[in-house]
């Protein structure tokens, strides 16, 4: 009976044993799968910045053009002077352009013709008693003003590139023949060119 009871407190002691064990792998086993290997990486953008939209005329917002004017004209005659549209901002823009006269012009506004000529040289010259402008280079636009209205001109957008790009234009401006005594002594005080700018790809 002694024996009996040995034999079973050898087998009871080796079945704890083994309890034992086992709990001792299955911890080790949980331990691992909370050890995770871990990695990371990070990108960095460059700097964002707002870009410029700068149109100028010969350098300036508000050109005066005393070229393009002409006193005591005939029917016929013409006059012609150069300027030049440029971008001194950071984008490519676009331009088009508009002639107007002040509010309340007279009647002879309406005889008054320009005409546009990109990359011309401008000429004027006096034979036989009539002045004649005249711009080299292929006519891009034509229009006659309207008294105290706007007539656009260059309806087509031009690329002008950033920072140097440059659009030179001869403007001719010619008293049409078919100008009326009635609008004799006459004046328009002065006509304004209007550029309107735009970023290039934008409608």
């Amino acid at each position: 009976m002694r024996y009996l009871t040995a034999l079973g407190n050898h087998w009871a002691g080796a079945r704890m044993r083994a309890l034992l064990t086992l709990g001792i792998v299955l911890g080790l086993g949980t331990a691992g799968t909370l050890a995770t290997w871990s990695d990371s990486a990070t990108a960095t953008s460059g700097t964002f910045s707002i870009g410029t939209l700068d149109l100028r005329v010969d350098g300036t917002e508000e050109l005066a053009l005393p070229a393009l004017a002409l006193t005591g004209m005939l029917p016929g005659e013409s006059v012609a002077a150069q300027l030049t549209a440029q971008n001194k901002g950071t984008i490519p823009l676009t331009y088009t352009m508009a002639a107007s006269t002040p509010a309340g012009s007279a009647a002879l506004a309406g005889y008054l013709q320009l005409s546009i000529h990109p990359g011309g040289a401008a000429s004027n010259a006096t034979a036989n008693g009539m002045r004649t402008g005249t711009c080299s280079g292929t006519r891009l636009a034509q229009g006659t003003l309207a008294a105290g209205g706007s007539t656009p001109l260059v309806t087509t957008a031009r690329p002008i590139a950033a920072r140097t790009g440059t659009d030179p234009l001869c403007v001719v401006a010619q008293l049409t023949t078919a100008t009326p005594v009635a609008v004799q002594n006459q004046s328009v005080a002065s006509v304004r060119f209007a550029f309107t700018a735009t970023a290039a790809g934008q409608p």
